[in-house]
């Protein structure tokens, strides 16, 4: 691939409703507050400079797809781009961690798809390393073909002797995935409700001030007065509501999934509308975490998610790493079997002491018994209520002390810890990036300690804790994790 390619002309169109969809707001605003629309008084210039805005934008997008152009060369991945500008960016091969897949509504009909180029010094970027936004299928194949074969020939450059080594173990092969009883049981049972609710709440929040809220609190007083009955009524309609719409989104985002295992490399694909592809080199997986929430533990179904090194941060990342969105808890370790064996699900714990128990209790609700006392003041009587749910608090901490546990297995470690979702963290002693014990005041005179351990992920690091363990267990995480030099010199 040495001549120049384009990207296809779709792509122009793509960045432009992608612009469109960015400026929405701002169109709303012109449209209704500059426009009065409603009583067919139209502000034109307003309107035309927004009409000019657009044109523009089109057509600088057509002109930087007719400036855009990428090729392989002398081992680099090299695109070269600019409006005004000519930009050049080369992308040596041996960097490139993978190339992942996306298609969105505009793609598929055309059998395009947008490749995102991740790299090993994307870690702290915003964005991909680079992007190409509509390229054929067939391409994109042979990009990554490509790229392989040349990644392969340094490695077999690099070590002739060790015959030893098969590089390309076969083809790909379907190591997991969800039928669509599965992924409705997911949505189901996910807190995706909360996401939708707090965006309408976004929503509200930007067009309450252009809303004449006279005029509607006049319309609507005689409303209000028919009692707290209908309120509540329309407050459950409204989270009904927002419960269907986070459902319908799940499945729409994990419709398909399935992970497959390709040479050194993960592949996880998902979604309906938006069909995505990921790859996630095995090598950057730096642990995994293992999470339940309060409906799915009882029913014995947790999500386990890939702890990875690098990635953009503007690529739903933590939804992408989901190696297991929805599983039975009992299965986990036979699905992981092909794909990480040497990661071990532990099921016995040692658990922080008995004196730890109120700790927990305190520290999850101090807050809210905090917080109870204004609102019990000020909304007396009906807001000695709030006193519930310091108690609510409290009940989840009784569950977090009795979720808390920690277990060294050879190399491995494995904490446990629990906010509202119990979360346990697999890690594997080369890939810890640092452990650390911190002691208050009052936990040094009751002789315990929390643990702190950080592992590399994304734009920073994912941290794994366990509060109040016995000193002596804190002392015997950080001596496993101290190199034997450290330790001896102690």
């Amino acid at each position: 691939m040495f001549e120049p390619r384009k990207l296809h002309p779709i792509s122009a169109v793509i960045n432009f409703v992608k612009t469109l969809k960015d400026a929405a707001l701002p169109l709303v605003i012109v449209f209704v507050l500059n426009g009065n629309m409603f009583r067919g008084d139209i502000e034109w210039i307003p309107l035309l400079i927004w009409i000019a805005v657009l044109l523009l934008v089109l057509s600088s997008g057509i002109i930087r797809w007719l400036r855009f152009t990428y090729r392989m060369e002398e081992g680099e991945l090299r695109i070269e781009y600019g409006l005004i500008f000519r930009k050049k960016r080369y992308i040596p091969i041996d960097r490139i961690q993978s190339l992942d897949f996306s298609e969105g509504i505009f793609h598929r009909p055309l059998n395009l798809v947008k490749v995102s180029v991740e790299t090993a010094g994307s870690t702290g970027s915003q964005s991909a390393e680079a992007e190409l936004t509509a390229i054929k299928r067939e391409e994109a194949s042979e990009l990554e073909s490509l790229i392989f074969q040349e990644k392969n020939q340094r490695q077999t450059d690099i070590e002739p002797e060790d015959e030893s080594v098969d590089l390309k173990k076969g083809g790909r092969e379907k190591v997991y995935g969800m039928n669509m009883r599965e992924i409705i049981l997911m949505a189901l049972t996910s807190g995706g409700a909360g996401v939708v609710i707090s965006g309408v709440g976004v929503f509200f929040s930007q067009i309450m001030d252009v809303l004449p809220l006279g005029t509607i609190y006049d319309e609507i007083l005689d409303w209000i007065q028919i009692g707290a009955l209908i309120v509540a009524f329309t407050v459950l309609v409204v989270l009904l509501i927002a419960y269907g719409i986070s459902i319908f989104l799940s499945i729409l985002r994990y419709a398909n999934f399935s992970v497959f295992l390709e040479a050194d490399d993960l592949i996880i694909t998902r979604g309906w509308l938006e069909k995505k592809q990921m790859t996630i080199p095995l090598n950057r997986i730096q642990g995994l975490r293992i999470e339940e929430n309060l409906i799915r533990q009882p029913l014995g179904y947790a999500t386990v998610t890939l702890i990875s090194a690098g990635g953009s941060m503007q690529k739903d990342t933590d939804h992408q790493l989901r190696l297991l969105p929805m599983i039975r808890k009992k299965e986990i370790e036979k699905v992981l079997q092909p794909i990480l064996s040497d990661y071990h699900i532990v099921r016995s714990f040692n658990k922080p002491p008995g004196r730890s128990k109120y700790r927990y209790m305190i520290r999850h609700s101090w807050f809210a018994f905090l917080a109870a006392i204004p609102i019990s003041i000020f909304f007396f009587p009906y807001g000695l209520l709030s006193i519930l749910g310091g108690i609510l608090f409290a009940g989840l901490g009784w569950i977090a002390y009795h979720d808390a546990g920690w277990r060294i297995k050879d190399n491995q470690l494995t904490l446990r810890t629990r906010n509202i979702i119990k979360q346990t963290y697999v890690m594997k002693k080369h890939r810890i990036q640092a452990a650390s014990v911190a002691q208050t005041l009052f936990q040094r005179n009751a002789d315990l300690g929390s643990v702190r351990v950080t592992l590399k992920s994304g734009v920073g690091g994912s941290v794994a804790h366990c509060y109040y363990l016995e000193k002596v267990d804190t002392d015997q995480v950080l001596s496993w994790y101290k190199p034997p030099k450290q330790i001896e010199s102690r």
